[in-house]
């Protein structure tokens, strides 16, 4: 790119030029030849101003907004559109019977319905029977279901049956919205709008519901920076190739890296391990991350996504406070909380450093000391949320395999001050 001259520089050349060459000597404000220098001297800055865009413009590490699309459509890469966070699986979302009444469905209707009420359900198509006996109640498509403030609202894309033979009736989500802001984490969907369906409000208190697994993919418009990534890589991503295929997978929201193997299972095999930006991923994801990269093989190959295998961390610990500390309860669930973002945070294959782990608790503010009781890990069952074959560990270093990924939450860690 050619130097950038400014006005000053330019006028000052030009007059410099014109005393060496001419026998003019006259520059003062109401001259002509001052008049011609100023002309020439604002038309060439504004010749390098365009320059100067016209290199940014075409430059994909520098152009932005409307000539970064430009340069996409170029190279056949698009900029990624908003969209709203969802999960159409049946293993997310869910509605349940309240646990603490310890009754079946057919129990919580007889329980608040009269017979005639129960005909008056079943017309409506809110309850089903097998024979005389009431075997589901129907949780209807569009049902409202929010957070514990009302700040972030789904519906459900379809009815679904809460039945005497399952406990949980799973069903697809879709958030009201478009955008990051209404992704959720593990458990935080726990109401709904049932009170406002006048034939079921006898029994909408004791129908609860959850997000087993974060809902992480909804996602504003590419920013340029995400967006860079992809138009400068285009070139080298022929459908075929590693990189297409990891530009694929990181292009799904919620996707924060992939790990990939080739002919792990064999010849023709890829294999992907997702690595979230949420702590456990959903099976939603690793299925849109599959969908996503389906067509980009070779003829032949076979694509296996996984998530990675959790280890789930237990620690038990105690927290000396400054005496002087008034809210001692805060400082042990900073201090908690702290421990669970750091481990939480590692990557697949990543290690637990114990130093890092004193050091994270020490610094909360009024801690003083750290007492480890135990440290252990086991294989984290995050369907059931639970720790399977704990092993007892020391106080020291551990380091991840490659596919392996390091978990904790307040049900895994437990802590107490001093």
């Amino acid at each position: 790119m050619p130097q950038r001259r400014n006005y000053n520089t330019i006028f000052s050349d030009g007059k410099r030029r014109i005393e060496q060459n001419t026998p003019v000597n006259n520059f003062n404000t109401t001259g002509t030849v001052k008049a011609l220098l100023d002309i020439e001297a604002l038309e060439f800055e504004k010749i390098y101003d365009n320059i100067e865009y016209i290199y940014s413009a075409i430059d994909p590490t520098r152009a932005n907004g409307l000539d970064l699309d430009k340069i996409g459509s170029i190279v056949g890469s698009s900029r990624a559109a908003s969209n709203s966070a969802s999960d159409y699986t049946t293993t997310n979302f869910f509605f349940y019977v309240d646990t603490r009444l310890n009754w079946t469905i057919k129990q919580l209707i007889e329980n608040n319905y009269s017979l005639s009420e129960i005909d008056v359900l079943e017309s409506a198509g809110y309850v089903k029977k097998q024979g005389n006996l009431i075997s589901s109640v129907t949780i209807p498509k569009g049902t409202i279901v929010s957070n514990s403030d009302s700040s972030i609202t789904y519906t459900t894309i379809e009815d679904v049956d809460i039945s005497e033979s399952v406990t949980e009736a799973y069903v697809g989500v879709i958030a009201v919205g478009i955008g990051a802001d209404y992704n959720v984490q593990s458990n935080m969907l726990i109401s709904n709008n049932l009170l406002e369906i006048p034939e079921l409000r006898r029994i909408a208190h004791f129908i609860k519901c959850s997000n087993r697994f974060p809902i992480t993919n909804g996602t504003y418009s590419q920013t340029d920076s995400e967006y860079r990534y992809n138009v400068s890589t285009a070139p080298s991503a022929f459908a075929t190739n590693e990189l297409a295929i990891r530009r694929a997978a990181l292009s799904v929201p919620g996707v924060r890296d992939i790990l990939f193997e080739r002919n792990k299972l064999g010849n023709g095999t890829v294999s992907l391990i997702v690595d979230g930006i949420s702590p456990i991923i959903s099976k939603g994801l690793v299925t849109t991350v599959a969908e996503k990269i389906r067509s980009l093989g070779s003829s032949g190959d076979v694509f296996f996504v996984n998530t990675p295998k959790y280890l789930g961390v237990e620690i038990n610990f105690n927290v000396v406070t400054d005496p002087g500390t008034v809210d001692t309860l805060l400082v042990r669930d900073q201090a908690r909380n702290a421990i669970i973002q750091y481990i939480n945070d590692l990557p697949i294959g990543g290690e637990i450093v114990w130093n890092e782990i004193i050091s994270v608790a020490m610094n909360i503010a009024n801690v003083i000391d750290f007492v480890p009781n135990y440290f252990k890990y086991g294989e984290y069952d995050e369907f059931n949320k639970i720790n399977k074959k704990q092993i007892v560990l020391n106080f020291n270093n551990q380091q991840a395999k490659f596919n392996q990924k390091w978990y904790c939450d307040s049900g895994l860690i437990s802590c107490c001050v001093s």
